[in-house]
């Protein structure tokens, strides 16, 4: 289980000022979700679920299929443009 103490070093690290109370009930709630993960490790469930894993056929993305712009088509929604290039603030 976790202390206050952890989580008041979790805090500094994260730099989050928090005051006693608010550290009280944030120890609180994660010793109640650390709980709830230790009932699951003591869950049996056997060899017979298998784990849930996505179809190789679904795709989760489109095919990537090339588009051609002409140069003023490219452009268009540039805010600086000189010439046939976009102009950029210096880098460095």
């Amino acid at each position: 289980m976790v202390g206050v103490e952890e989580v008041r070093h979790l805090a500094h690290l994260a730099r989050i000022g928090m005051k006693e109370e608010e550290l009280r009930l944030y120890t609180e709630q994660i010793n109640e979700i650390l709980t709830y993960f230790n009932m699951l490790d003591e869950l049996d469930i056997g060899n017979d679920i298998e784990p849930y894993r996505m179809s190789r056929e679904y795709k989760a993305m489109r095919d990537d299929i090339p588009v051609a712009f002409s140069a003023g088509n490219a452009l268009s929604n540039a805010k600086n443009v000189k010439g046939r290039f976009i102009k950029a603030p210096k880098m460095g």
